[in-house]
C-alpha cells in the first residue's frame, strides 16, 4: 500500500529509532527528546504494516462476486418474464406480453440501475398475478429467489465507487500518518539534537546517518543512489 518513496521514508524512521534506542545514556535526561522517541516509535509502528497490505489487489474478488449477482438476476428475472409472457399471451394481455418480453442476454446487457428497475417491475407483475401464474410453475419461492437476487445485486451497484472511496480515504491517512513524521523529526527532533552536535558529536552523527534516506525508485536498479535526509 506504501509508495516505494514512503517505504524508503518509513526505513530512515525506523532507523533513527533504532539509533536512539541504542544509546540511552546522552539523552536520559532529556524529557523531550524521550517524548519524541516514543511518539517516533509509534508512528513507525503504526505505518510498518502497511508495507504487507494491497488494497487493490481485493477489486478482482469483489468483481467476480457483482458477476455472480448479475448472472443470478438475469436468470431469475428471464425465468419470472418467460412464465408471464406465456400467461400474457394466454390472456391476450399485449401490455402485460410487452412488459414481460425480456431474455437473458437483454438482461445482462442492461446497465445496473435499468436491469434493477426492470427486474423490479417483472417481480411487481408477478406478484400481481401470483395466483394464477401458479399453474405455470411461478411458486413463491422463485418469487423470494427473484427478491433475493435483486437485494443482493442491489447492494453490490456501489462497490466500485466504495472501494474508490475507501482506498482514497487511506491514502489520505496514510499522507497525514507521513506528515505527522515530517513534522515531528523537523519541528521536535532536530531542535532536540542540536545540542548533542559539540557535547556528543559521536551520537549526534550515528542519529544523522540514520536519518539518509536511499533512494530506490520502486524496483528499477539504478547505478547511483543518493542519500536524502529524512524530514
Amino acid at each position: 500500500m506504501l509508495t516505494a518513496k514512503q517505504d524508503n521514508r518509513l526505513t530512515a524512521a525506523q532507523n533513527v529509532v533504532l539509533a536512539l534506542e541504542h544509546d540511552h545514556a546522552p539523552y536520559q535526561h532529556d524529557k523531550a527528546l524521550q517524548r519524541a522517541l516514543a511518539d517516533l516509535k509509534q508512528l513507525t509502528d503504526d505505518l510498518a504494516p502497511l508495507r504487507q497490505q494491497a488494497l487493490r489487489k481485493a477489486s478482482k474478488p469483489a468483481t467476480a462476486a457483482k458477476t455472480a449477482r448479475r448472472d443470478l438476476l438475469c436468470t431469475a428475472a428471464a425465468e419470472v418474464a418467460g412464465d408471464l409472457y406465456a400467461y400474457a399471451i394466454d390472456q391476450q394481455d399485449r401490455a402485460l406480453q410487452a412488459a414481460a418480453n425480456q431474455n437473458y442476454s437483454g438482461l445482462y446487457e442492461l446497465r445496473a440501475t435499468a436491469l434493477t428497475d426492470t427486474a423490479q417491475h417483472l417481480l411487481d407483475l408477478a406478484t400481481e398475478h401470483a395466483r394464477p401464474l401458479e399453474e405455470y410453475g411461478l411458486t413463491q419461492e422463485r418469487l423470494q429467489e427473484l427478491q433475493d437476487a435483486l437485494t443482493a445485486f442491489g447492494g453490490s451497484k456501489n462497490d466500485p465507487r466504495q472501494q474508490i472511496s475507501e482506498g482514497k480515504a487511506t491514502r489520505l491517512a496514510i499522507k497525514d500518518k507521513f506528515s505527522q513524521l515530517a513534522a515531528l523529526l523537523e519541528d521536535r527532533l532536530d531542535r532536540s539534537l542540536r545540542k548533542y552536535a559539540r557535547s556528543h558529536p559521536e551520537f549526534y552523527q550515528r542519529i544523522q546517518a540514520a536519518r539518509l534516506i536511499i533512494d530506490r525508485p520502486g524496483k528499477q536498479k539504478s547505478s547511483a543512489e543518493t542519500p536524502a535526509k529524512l524530514g
